[in-house]
């Protein structure tokens, strides 16, 4: 940003960014950010286990079935 002083000069002045002088903690507030591998209650770890069970007991009995596959007596 550019201005004119009395005597005809320009004076060059940067702007100020928006986010000038907050604290981190505000920044993250500010932008929803919330912290990186921060773990959720147990409460919340719970429900999200039991909402993936299905994945889970799939994904067990998949890997159980192509480890012993090619087994002699499986």
């Amino acid at each position: 940003m550019s201005e004119t002083t009395h005597d005809g000069t320009v004076a060059v002045t940067a702007p100020v960014p928006p986010d000038e002088g907050l604290t981190a903690d505000r920044l993250a507030a500010k932008y929803g950010l919330s912290v990186s591998g921060a773990r959720p209650s147990l409460i919340e770890y719970v429900r999200q286990l039991w909402g993936r069970r299905h994945f889970i007991l799939a994904f067990s009995q998949a890997k159980l079935t192509a480890q012993y596959s090619q087994a002699k007596l499986g």
